[in-house]
């Protein structure tokens, strides 16, 4: 049955998630009464409107939160959130850290937040390693939700802690990480241009970054409140005495409108406008100005920036030859001095302390995240493989089973194809056969012509010869029949006919003959093509016309060439090559 549940309430946590997520709210739905409040806070604290926030509201949280745990650790986090610039730093730890103990584990991204809040006060308090590791924790968990505008904070934050530790090449990579997740929200990127200024020693630089932040800084007012602050130092440390002047007054209306006067933005404003006074030469105005703070001096008191309200005064009333109030000024900024001097010492080891044990956990950190990427990666990896074999088998399954399928048909059309195969093969053998039988016949019968036509032409050339020599014919036409006959003897048409013929029936007869001998003469072929073919010497001579000696000279010498011994026959020889 728990199980049963456990199931049920992950379905509806995670539907849940899908709803809310649209409108960049993550917290897990509890109370619909209490998210609804909350829901509002959150649209306030994203468009930096919290000091919009109803004090009804955050008192309603309280009453609706009830008993439950959860709730009212929420309840303490939006509390701290919407009014963290009006509490002393040590009561919103106080209040966080409450929270942090109510908030069950389950609810990670309840936890983030808290975890982001609290690293915001303690950098405000110097305590700069529990600022980050309370960064980190955040960061873990807000990735995992995707919540972009509470991570640009966080790297802000970290941002701004680097600076205060005086690590600047850090703090301007956590600024481009702060910069990309304010893109992902489309969040206003004046708090990175104010940091842009903050990074920078160029003053020019610095009154372009400012002037930036000021141009999209939308409901940012705390900030632009600040970059007000910074501008007019900037334009006063220019010479732009009147420009100076407008941006204090400005800055001075914002705190007014939208900040309600917040107590420490007006004395920065207050500090920033005597400066101008100061240098205009109004040294009665410049008492007066910082006179005005007197109301919140015991809130202010230890302030490092009251040194520069102690300085002006001094200066001012010894302008005004008021010895007695320029000794007491005197003696304020010198204890000032004094303080802000012992809280700098008392902050090196610190910060020092601090850099060295953040540069070690972040060392710490890229080990382990470079070994969780590469047990991810081996997990992946596995996993991919495990597919890959999977895929693999699938696929081979179904290529055998459609290879058997195929299989099957090809043999049945190879059976039918191979029966009409054999047929054709055998018609076919059979006319090559009977094309051969008559392509022999015909040079067995051309060479018994070519020989008895050359037997006729000698006795035709014998008988006239005899027919001289008895008187019966002129000697002149005896030998005109003879030349006759002997062009017909020699002439090469009948032999290359015979070769064309003999060509069809023994293919590379004559190729092999050369490769056997290249020393071959035509006549030597010709003798050969006769032999192979069974053509007995008497033949021969008559064919070439000359004595059957010549022709057994002729066949001795082809066993000289072809380097047969007595043992071996020169037809059989002459025949395996054709």
């Amino acid at each position: 049955m728990r199980k049963v549940k456990g199931a049920f309430l992950t379905i509806v946590m995670f539907f849940s998630m899908l709803v809310v997520h649209a409108s960049n709210y993550y917290f897990v739905p509890l109370s619909k009464p209490f998210d609804h409040i909350a829901q509002r806070l959150n649209a306030l604290d994203r468009e930096n409107r919290r000091s919009e926030a109803s004090p009804q509201d955050l008192r309603m949280l309280f009453n609706l939160a009830g008993n439950n745990a959860q709730l009212k650790a929420r309840a303490l986090f939006w509390e701290v959130r919407m009014a963290q610039l009006d509490k002393p730093t040590e009561t919103c730890i106080k209040q966080l850290k409450k929270a942090e103990k109510l908030c069950q584990p389950a609810y990670d991204y309840d936890l983030a937040l808290i975890h982001y809040q609290l690293a915001g006060n303690y950098e405000r308090l110097g305590q700069y390693l529990l600022c980050y590791n309370n960064c980190r924790k955040a960061i873990d968990v807000l990735q995992r939700y995707g919540d972009n505008f509470f991570l640009g904070n966080t790297y802000l934050l970290l941002v701004q802690l680097f600076n205060d530790i005086d690590d600047n090449v850090h703090a301007r990579e956590y600024l481009k990480q702060a910069e990309y997740y304010y893109k992902q929200a489309h969040f206003s990127l004046n708090r990175i241009y104010f940091f842009q200024a903050l990074l920078t020693d160029d003053t020019k630089q610095k009154t372009k970054w400012i002037k930036k932040s000021i141009a999209c800084g939308g409901n940012d007012w705390a900030l632009t409140v600040q970059d007000y602050i910074q501008l007019s130092e900037l334009l006063l440390h220019a010479g732009d005495v009147k420009g100076a002047l407008m941006t204090c007054n400005e800055g001075d209306s914002l705190n007014n409108k939208h900040l309600g006067g917040n107590v420490y933005f007006t004395t920065l404003l207050s500090i920033a406008r005597a400066k101008v006074y100061y240098q205009r030469g109004l040294y009665a105005t410049t008492i007066d100005i910082i006179g005005h703070l007197k109301p919140h001096a015991a809130m202010l008191h230890g302030e490092t920036f009251m040194l520069d309200a102690y300085y002006l005064m001094w200066k001012s009333y010894d302008k005004l030859g008021k010895q007695p109030q320029a000794y007491w000024a005197l003696q304020q900024y010198q204890e000032q001095y004094e303080r802000n001097t012992a809280i700098a010492k008392a902050h090196d080891i610190p910060k020092a302390q601090a850099r060295e044990e953040i540069m070690r956990q972040n060392d710490k950190l890229k080990l382990v995240e470079k070994d969780a990427l590469l047990k991810t990666n081996y997990l992946y990896l596995a996993l991919l493989a495990i597919a890959l074999v999977l895929i693999a088998g699938l696929a081979l399954a179904i290529y055998y089973r459609q290879r058997f399928r195929i299989r099957k048909i090809e043999n049945e059309q190879l059976r039918e194809n191979l029966k009409q195969e054999a047929l054709i093969y055998a018609v076919n053998r059979k006319n090559f056969e009977n094309d051969i039988r008559q392509k022999e016949s015909e040079i067995s019968s051309n060479t018994l012509l070519l020989a008895n036509k050359n037997e006729v032409l000698k006795q035709i050339s014998d008988i006239t010869q005899q027919f001289s020599k008895d008187g019966l014919i002129p000697r002149s036409y005896v030998q005109q029949v003879n030349r006759v006959i002997e062009r017909s003897l020699k002439n090469d048409d009948e032999w290359q006919r015979f070769k064309t013929h003999f060509d069809a029936v023994h293919p590379n007869f004559f190729l092999k003959l050369k490769e056997a001998c290249p020393e071959l003469t035509e006549n030597d072929l010709r003798l050969c093509a006769y032999i192979c073919i069974g053509v007995r010497p008497k033949q021969i001579a008559e064919m070439l016309s000359v004595t059957p000696d010549s022709v057994n000279s002729n066949r001795y010498r082809l066993r000289k060439k072809f380097g047969l011994s007595r043992n071996e026959s020169l037809d059989d020889f002459i025949r395996k090559l054709g």
